[in-house]
């Protein structure tokens, strides 16, 4: 495997939540069916979680003293060894003589196998002096096979090896490509991992007689090679992530059918992943370990699920971010932008007053590299608000808050996630509508919400009704209110509940809140709310589980799109527990609530914090509010659902 050393040197991981291996789902995946490279390297837990009965070992040395280590192996991991040796004319057809007889008392040896098969052939191919290559090979298949006929011979390919001329008929001919028994197929440009069954039936066509091994580079590739076959750029870090596990999907799936045999992880380290080469400049930039390590964790947390269904059970993480820290305050507006990993947070009060400053803050999820936390220049400012609502719209990359403790104003502010040399902007929205068709002053009683599709705002006032105000991101038209006729029987009166909305159904979902001196823990749907489709309706929606949230009013809420899912924090006179309902929207069954963080430690109950969803790890942000004190802290709770 290109680039693979041996070191010691050890790094600080960046504190980040670590796997719990104990919740089980398993897939119908074959035993045996999972390897690595350097199986010593991992922690015993993860090769158990894994499921690892086979090691990749690279020994270069003498058969005696490479079986003597790989036995040591795999007598402690109770593993079988695919043994990849060099490949050239002086030494590698004599190895595999060797090894095929000392295998018959050693069977624990699987494989003996050629890493970096193309390049090492190529190097053969020019030996001086000169040597025929392929009969080379020839006789190491034959060797290999000769004292022990069920000794596999195999190499690794890589996707880009697939159209190589040294593979075909004249430099490799067919009748020697027909006796490899297995192909390790790892793919070398992240880009291309969501071809890998092209690729499989690639390589079985030009090796019709091998088993495939799905080679998976569970390791940050972004120094390594471009993103792209033939570009220049770098993956991003949630790029390196997304492919590798859209790839592993697809290599579980390849799995299930039978088109390949087993998965293999390189390299090894895991749960030891400070140790492996990240001094190498090739495997990491040097001012880049903690994230180039925490997308590595990152990744392996991922396999885990995407193997066997483990997860790992909700944990909370408190954050040490770098940077000079916001003040404490509570009442602020927060919006989130998973695709870059960033919150942005606006205003709130601390003890002396209201505030109208804008802080970043990136790394949101503690996942990828130190969090870091800088106050965002901007060109203008709304004036000093608490308790407005912020809102983000991804397709125009623009922060939407409204009202607040002053007024009932709209500002937009644009790159808020400062992802672009634009410099972020506010800009005050020049609003139509008559007297009657505009909301009241933000109150306990109202709550926003925003439909990104449309390029709509909702208010929704308990006592007084709901409005929607198009154009909100302040493009496309002049942004106008319009009072909502609403019909059904509608929520009771009450302050300090709150909403989220599906655009998919175009539903906004109310919980809770206090009115006339009760709590409620009563879920609400309004149909068409954004005004589009039809007639907006109230409805109650009746829960699907016998256990729901306790009733409360000054919680916070996140609502994650795709799994249609409402997940609700905290609130007045309750613990810090943190609740998700499934089916949220009530439309095609109720809601089924589930108590998320059930023994875990975290936060001090508070309120009038601010809550974002990161839906790229499944995780709720918390900042700021009030417990005993104000704060200005960043916990994390990953997984939500």
């Amino acid at each position: 495997m290109k680039g693979i050393t041996i070191s010691k040197l050890a790094l600080a991981v960046v504190s980040m939540a670590t796997v719990a291996h104990s919740q089980t789902n398993s897939l119908a995946i074959s035993s045996e069916s999972i390897s690595t490279w350097g199986v010593q390297t991992n922690t015993p837990q993860w090769n158990q979680d894994l499921g690892v009965t086979y090691t990749r070992q690279g020994c270069p040395d003498s058969p005696a003293s490479c079986m003597s280590f790989t036995g040591r192996i795999a007598a402690s991991d109770k593993v079988k060894v695919v043994l990849a040796i060099p490949l050239n004319s002086t030494t590698t057809a004599a190895y595999a003589r060797q090894y095929s007889q000392l295998s018959l008392t050693s069977p624990f040896l699987a494989e003996i196998s050629i890493d970096d098969f193309v390049d090492q052939y190529r190097a053969l191919s020019k030996a001086v002096p000169a040597v025929n290559p392929a009969a080379v090979v020839a006789e190491v298949i034959a060797n290999v096979k000769i004292d022990n006929p069920k000794l596999a011979f195999g190499a690794t390919i890589y996707e880009t090896d697939l159209a190589n001329a040294l593979l075909q008929n004249a430099l490799l001919p067919a009748a020697t490509r027909e006796k490899f028994d297995y192909i390790h197929l790892f793919i070398h440009y992240r880009e291309n991992g969501p071809n890998y069954s092209t690729y499989v039936a690639q390589a079985k066509a030009m090796f019709p007689h091998a088993h495939i091994i799905a080679g998976s580079y569970a390791v940050d590739r972004r120094a390594f090679l471009p993103c792209a076959q033939g570009g220049k750029a770098e993956c991003t870090v949630q790029q390196d992530f997304d492919y590798f596990t859209e790839s592993l999907k697809i290599q579980v799936q390849e799995l299930q059918t039978g088109a390949v045999d087993r998965i293999e992880f390189f390299p090894g380290y895991f749960g030891t992943e400070s140790q492996w080469t990240w001094s190498d400049p090739k495997h990491c930039a040097a001012s880049e370990f903690d994230e180039c390590i925490a997308n590595t964790v990152a990744m392996r947390d991922a396999a885990v699920g995407i193997l066997n269904g483990k997860v790992a059970p909700p944990s909370w993480l408190q954050l040490a971010p770098a940077g000079f820290l916001p003040v404490a305050r509570y009442g602020q507006s927060a919006i989130m932008d998973s695709a870059h990993d960033v919150m942005t947070v606006f205003g709130g009060s601390d003890w002396t007053g209201g505030l109208n400053d804008t802080w970043v803050f990136g790394g949101a999820d503690g996942r990828r590299g130190t969090p870091r936390w800088y106050q965002l220049a901007t060109v203008g400012a709304p004036p000093v608000a608490s308790y407005s609502t912020g809102m983000y719209d991804p397709t125009s990359d623009r922060m939407i808050i409204y009202g607040g403790a002053t007024g009932m104003e709209v500002w937009v502010l644009t790159n808020p996630n400062a992802q672009s040399a634009t410099k972020p902007t506010w800009t005050q929205l020049n609003t139509s509508a008559t007297v009657e068709n505009m909301p009241s002053v933000l109150t306990g009683y109202e709550q926003c919400t925003y439909d990104p599709i449309r390029n709509v705002m909702m208010v929704y006032d308990s006592t007084a009704g709901v409005w929607v105000l198009t154009h909100a991101n302040g493009l496309g038209g002049t942004p106008t209110w319009t009072m909502l006729k609403t019909s059904g029987t509608e929520p009771s009166g009450r302050s300090a509940f709150t909403t989220v909305y599906d655009p998919t159904s175009n539903r906004m979902i109310v919980f809770g809140g206090e009115g006339g001196g009760a709590e409620f823990n009563d879920m609400w749907a309004l149909t068409n709310a954004n005004g589009q489709g039809g007639t907006p309706a109230w409805i109650p929606l009746p829960t699907g589980t016998a256990t729901k949230p306790a009733k409360r009013s000054g919680h916070t809420a996140v609502y994650d799109l795709a799994n249609d899912a409402m997940t609700i924090f905290s609130g007045n006179g309750q613990p810090a527990d943190t609740w998700t309902a499934s089916h949220a929207s009530g439309l095609t069954q109720p809601p089924v609530w589930k108590l998320v963080d059930n023994g875990a430690s975290g936060p001090l109950p508070r309120l009038y914090e601010s809550t974002v969803m990161d839906t790229n790890s499944s995780s709720m942000i918390v900042f700021g509010g009030l417990d005993t004190d104000i704060r200005n802290t960043v916990a994390v709770l990953t997984p939500v659902l």
